[in-house]
């Protein structure tokens, strides 16, 4: 059933005309969603202009919610539209089911089937805030964690706590880096984006660094997304 629900999702992308193009993983995290209803956001250009276009016509407050998100779309497009559809959903009032989630869709290329990644418990800073400065000004809640900041940035630049760092290295980096400079702590890992990188690279990215995931080590559930211009006194450790 849950194929056959899949097939009719993309026979209503062709018969809308509409292309999308999912993010691709090497990993899934599930693949068992049942009871569910989709949300497109598809990519349109107008002129120089690139656009989100949201389509969640068939969805139902009861129901899991899939996102299906077109991998070239920037961050700066793409997250405002989640956040306004993560805000409507949780504001509502009737028909709710609070044992529903919101899920990612993408391809698992290497077993060339679709996944999903559950993001209900994601909550995201736009525009202008940046995980140092959140540990900064609540240091009670971090007393008892090693805190790390891995930062995102174009061109597939990426750093950990100011260091650079080669992107196809970062998850082995990261597993060394925590387990050497968490001094016996629980170590809670932020995630930073720069808003101009593409939706591809964020999810990809959150995907892969999920499976670091243990007793001792968490992917905090912020996520930052953010405008450089709008950070232009931060020691952030960029």
């Amino acid at each position: 059933m849950k194929q056959l629900i899949f097939l009719f999702s993309v026979c209503f992308l062709i018969s809308c005309q509409k292309e999308m193009e999912l993010v691709k993983a090497n990993r899934t995290i599930d693949s068992t969603l049942v009871d569910h209803s989709p949300v497109y956001i598809f990519l349109e250009t107008k002129g120089k202009d690139t656009l989100a276009e949201v389509n969640r016509k068939n969805t139902i407050g009861t129901t899991n919610w899939i996102f299906n998100v077109d991998k070239r779309l920037p961050l700066k497009i793409a997250i405002p539209e989640i956040i306004q559809l993560q805000e409507r959903r949780e504001k509502a009032q009737f028909h709710k089911n609070e044992a529903a989630g919101n899920f990612y869709s993408y391809t698992d290329s290497v077993k060339k089937t679709l996944a999903f990644m559950p993001f209900k418990e994601v909550k995201y800073t736009y525009n202008s805030y940046y995980s140092t400065i959140y540990v900064k000004e609540n240091p009670d809640y971090h007393l008892h964690f090693q805190t790390f900041s891995v930062n995102f940035k174009p061109k597939n630049k990426v750093s950990v706590d100011g260091n650079e760092v080669e992107i196809g290295e970062l998850f082995s980096f990261l597993k060394d880096y925590t387990t050497f400079a968490g001094d016996g702590k629980r170590v809670l890992i932020y995630l930073n984006f720069d808003e101009r990188i593409t939706f591809n690279q964020y999810l990809s990215k959150v995907i892969e660094l999920k499976a670091l995931e243990n007793d001792m080590v968490t992917i905090s559930p912020i996520h930052f997304i953010y405008d450089k211009k709008n950070l232009p006194d931060c020691d952030c450790g960029m």
